[in-house]
């Protein structure tokens, strides 16, 4: 039995026992981001989710796929 669940950050494969991660462990424990400066996003498929409330809890399940989005504006050219 594989008590591993599988998990994605911007196409990096990542691996965690734990059944419930918070939005934080998986941006600043795993993703290695700074939570002032990013935001992570849950892909379904072509939606996106914000996820802004660092204390949210996720349930994890195998294949999820999670993306960052930069808080900082950019500038324009």
């Amino acid at each position: 039995m594989n008590d591993k669940t599988v998990f994605f950050i911007e196409q990096k494969k990542f691996e965690t026992s734990e059944n419930q991660l918070t939005v934080r462990q998986i941006l600043v424990d795993f993703g290695g981001y700074n939570p002032q400066e990013n935001v992570l996003v849950l892909k379904h498929g072509h939606d996106l989710d914000e996820l802004t409330n660092l204390d949210q809890v996720i349930e994890m399940k195998n294949g999820m796929h999670f993306s960052i989005f930069s808080k900082k504006p950019n500038p324009v050219s």
